[in-house]
C-alpha cells in the first residue's frame, strides 16, 4: 500500500517541463504505468527503458524512491492504457498529454531501438491522448534530435559514446 504522499518537484523539473505544484502520487503511479504499457508494447520492457525513467524522476522529484519502488511491482503487462490515461489530470501550466508522449518516445528509444509495436503504441496513446499526428511526429523528431546533440556533445568531449 502507498501513502499517497504527493510528490515534490525539484528546480530541474520547474525548469525542464515548467512543474512547479506537488503531483498526486496516486496519478503519478497511472503515468509512470501508461509510460512502462507503452515501452512495453514490443513484449518487454528493457531495464534501460525502465532505468531511463527512474533517471529521470530522480531528476524530477526531491524523493521518488517510494514511487519507484511502486513502480518496479506495477503490473505493465496487465494494465488498460485507456484506463489508465482516463485517470491522469494534472493543474499545472503545461501540457501534460505532450509531455507524455515525449517522455514515452524517450522511453521507448531509451534501449537503442524504436521497434515497431513501439512506434504503433506511441501512435495509439497520441490517439487516445488527443494529440494531433503532426505534434507526434515533432515530438518524435525532438527526440532523435535531442539523441543526436547528445552523442555530439559527448564526442567533442572525447567521451565515449
Amino acid at each position: 500500500m502507498t501513502s499517497g504522499k504527493p510528490l515534490q518537484p525539484t528546480k530541474y523539473a520547474e525548469i525542464t517541463y515548467g512543474l512547479t505544484k506537488p503531483v498526486d502520487f496516486e496519478v503519478a503511479v497511472n503515468y509512470g504505468g501508461s509510460l512502462m504499457a507503452i515501452a512495453g508494447a514490443d513484449g518487454e520492457l528493457a531495464e534501460q527503458e525502465f532505468q531511463w525513467y527512474i533517471d529521470e524522476q530522480r531528476n524530477l522529484l526531491t524523493d521518488p524512491e517510494e514511487y519507484i519502488e511502486t513502480l518496479r511491482k506495477f503490473d505493465w503487462k496487465s494494465a488498460n492504457l485507456e484506463e489508465l490515461l482516463g485517470k491522469i489530470s494534472y493543474d499545472f501550466p503545461l501540457n501534460f498529454r505532450r509531455t507524455m508522449l515525449y517522455q514515452a518516445i524517450k522511453m521507448c528509444r531509451a534501449d537503442g531501438s524504436y521497434h515497431e509495436k513501439e512506434k504503433a503504441s506511441v501512435t495509439k496513446a497520441a490517439k487516445m491522448l488527443g494529440i494531433e499526428r503532426n505534434i507526434a511526429a515533432s515530438l518524435e523528431s525532438l527526440a532523435e534530435l535531442e539523441d543526436a546533440t547528445e552523442r555530439l556533445r559527448l564526442s567533442l568531449f572525447e567521451t565515449e559514446i
